[in-house]
């Protein structure tokens, strides 16, 4: 092979210039960008370096910065094998057709190729020197294919042409260190120049390596790194009002917007506060992109007084704030007009229009799972021991807000909303909070309801949904979930847990399925399968908690009798792993349950005493019988950690058991004696949790 040549690395910059870019999808779409260019650039050989690349994005813009990109591909000497030397040539030896054609393939006459020994005979062999690729007949391959992949919600076209993105593309910068690597993308020719803020500073700006990209935006007033943005944005913020209320997601949205955050701060008539909190925040937040500041008295309700970005520096800024008020009034008065109209309905009177919204066609309307949570809360809560006159009464009005015109216009306030007309229309503090929080947890990190019948009425909504959505043939497949009855799952699971709820899951099921008798199927197996798609969502519980798939597969085999009770289980088993006991009982359990499954015709009974003849297995018994004194007291008070630490010290009987005694002993009334023996230790484990799993 002649000597490789030699290649010349520089940082790679890609900008896409378009039109106002979704927001909610940008950054999906620029980590999209980055990752499809960064596996193009590996799969195709061109050396790069990963850890110093990065993406930017503004609403105009996606980039990235490719670390040290190689400007072409290493050559390679490729090992080229041909047909079988007995193939290859005929008996006065000379080549054949066969030979001939490998030696056309690889640009070869055949006296040029080389045999290769192999313990399946003797080959023909050829190296073959492949001369690497240029960076630029290989890069718009890579981003054409990248592009295809991104995950763009509603593709568009523009002008005449045929392909499509997510918003017109109008200038494309494709810069190799400080050279413009030549192509074409969406009709553009690469070039060099960006465009800045479009009224600040509009350009064209030269970029004249990749590493001025950040600097050069900056000084045309785009701050391009989107998490420098998103943080310039918090901060000032807060130095406007340190009151001010940040949602996470509202921050990551307004980030997407803006090229050069400026914040205002502006305020309303206080007049307005008499509309609930979380319908002022919902105006502001979801309608208008406005990040409202608490009460400094009360920090449990908004002031009148709310900060708006602007995307930029206005010559004029009371022009500018009274802009931003001027648009937030007409909200305000309609979420009040919404809140005073809906007051006047008692709320019970809304349970009338539910009867007319479909929940499922099979399952019935809203209406009827309203009085399906009803007679559900009744018996989880005489399940629990609690009083069900409020469970039953908020189960019956939960739903009743999604009938209210605050609601049709801000679906995020059901519940919410619920709680205010409850209390609007006479109902107990009990009932209101109950309908705020049975939607709860509604995400990841939420709260469950704080309240016993909130909680009660939590349970026998997902129950009703899980069981009814499976018994109407609409379990989830895949990633379709239309339901959401994973979350639901999730949610009962965390709700059971969290509030120490002893009540099995299966129970609150067998609820749910009673009160769809007559209308759909729900028989044992499905009842079954709903079951196992809850137990599935409580592995996925513990599993984003760290804790080992085994472990929760051992603790779920153990006769858990409710999830507070699988919990106490769990936590002492991992707790118990880390003693120096615990890898040798799991392989003695693992050992004696291969023992008693091989075992022939095995039927388990007593241990007979009088056939215990080797002194090992008189003393593991003796060890059993003086374990269970002090275990069976632990178990009984759900000590299970305790348990476990009395039962390691069989672990040493255990040992010189196996070490000294034949449990598969000739004699087949010692046999079975032995094999009874050990059933009976595997026992004593197996009522904590199934160690053998873990062997």
């Amino acid at each position: 092979m002649s000597d490789a040549r030699p290649f010349d690395t520089a940082d790679l910059l890609i900008e896409l210039g378009c039109e106002e870019l979704p927001p909610k999808a940008l950054d999906a779409i620029r980590d999209a960008f980055f990752s499809g260019v960064c596996d193009g650039l590996e799969k195709n050989n061109l050396a790069f370096e990963r850890a110093t690349s990065r993406a930017f994005s503004t609403p105009r813009r996606i980039a990235l910065m490719l670390g040290s990109v190689a400007s072409g591909q290493p050559d390679q000497l490729l090992e080229r094998r041909g047909p079988a030397v007995k193939a290859a040539f005929d008996e006065s030896g000379e080549p054949t057709g066969a030979a001939r054609g490998f030696a056309r393939s690889v640009g070869k006459d055949v006296s040029e190729l080389e045999t290769l020994k192999t313990d399946k005979g003797e080959w023909l062999f050829c190296r073959v020197e492949q001369r690497g690729q240029n960076l630029d007949d290989l890069l718009f391959g890579i981003l054409e294919h990248a592009i295809r992949q991104l995950p763009v919600p509603k593709p568009m076209r523009w002008g005449d042409h045929e392909f499509s993105f997510v918003r017109p593309v109008h200038w494309l910068v494709v810069l190799h260190g400080g050279r413009v690597i030549p192509g074409k993308l969406f009709g553009l020719e690469s070039g060099r120049n960006t465009r800045g803020h479009r009224i600040h500073s509009p350009g064209p700006h030269e970029i004249t390596s990749p590493a001025d990209y950040p600097r050069i935006l900056q000084d045309a007033c785009v701050l391009a790194e989107h998490e420098v943005r998103r943080e310039r944005i918090r901060q000032a913020l807060l130095a406007t009002d340190s009151n001010v209320l940040i949602d996470d997601a509202l921050l990551d949205e307004v980030n997407n917007l803006i090229e050069w955050p400026v914040p205002v701060a502006c305020s309303f008539e206080a007049a307005f506060l008499e509309v609930p909190h979380v319908a002022l925040v919902a105006s502001m937040q979801d309608h208008q992109k406005f990040f409202p500041v608490l009460d400094p008295v009360d920090t449990a309700r908004v002031s009148n007084r709310f900060i708006a970005v602007s995307n930029l520096e206005s010559r004029d800024p009371k022009q500018v704030r009274e802009g931003y008020e001027r648009v937030i009034r007409p909200r305000l008065a309609d979420a009040r007009f919404f809140f005073e109209q809906d007051r006047k309905t008692p709320l019970e009177a809304f349970l009338r229009g539910l009867d007319r919204v479909v929940f499922q066609q099979k399952i019935g309307t809203v209406g009827d799972k309203s009085r399906r949570i009803e007679s559900i809360s009744e018996l989880i809560a005489k399940d629990i021991g609690i009083d069900s006159t409020a469970a039953e009464r908020a189960a019956l009005l939960a739903k009743c807000d999604l009938m209210s015109d605050m609601v049709g216009e801000f679906p995020e306030l059901q519940g919410e909303m619920g709680r205010h007309y409850a209390l609007a229309s006479g109902e107990s503090k009990a009932v209101a909070v109950a309908i705020a929080e049975h939607y709860a947890p509604r995400f990841a990190g939420d709260a469950i309801p704080s309240t016993p019948d909130g909680q009660v009425v939590g349970l026998a909504d997902r129950a009703d949904t899980l069981v009814g959505v499976f018994a109407a043939g609409l379990k989830p497949s895949g990633n379709k979930d239309p339901f959401a009855l994973r979350r639901a799952a999730l949610g009962m699971v965390r709700i059971l847990l969290e509030a120490g709820i002893a009540l099995p899951p299966l129970t609150v099921l067998q609820h749910a399925a009673r009160q769809l008798e007559g209308r759909l199927p729900t028989d044992e197996a499905l009842l079954d399968d709903v079951h196992g798609f809850v137990i599935d969502r409580l592995r996925h519980y513990y599993t984003e908690q760290d804790f080992q798939t085994n472990l929760v597969n051992a603790a779920l085999a153990s006769p858990w009798r409710h999830l507070p009770d699988l919990d106490r289980r769990l936590r002492a088993l991992n707790a118990f792993m880390n003693e120096t006991a615990a890898s040798s009982l799991a392989a003695s359990n693992k050992r004696i349950g291969n023992i008693l499954r091989k075992a022939d015709n095995l039927k388990i009974g007593d241990v007979d005493e009088k056939l215990l003849h080797i002194n090992e297995e008189k003393g593991l018994f003796e060890e059993i019988i003086k374990a269970d004194e002090i275990v069976n007291p632990l178990l009984e008070a759900g000590d299970y950690r305790a348990a476990l630490n009395a039962l390691a010290n069989l672990r040493d009987p255990i040992d010189r058991f196996f070490d000294e005694v034949m449990v598969m002993d000739e004699d087949l009334r010692l046999r079975a004696n032995r094999l009874n023996l050990l059933a009976l230790l595997k026992s004593r484990f197996d009522r904590i949790a199934n160690l053998s799993i873990l062997g």
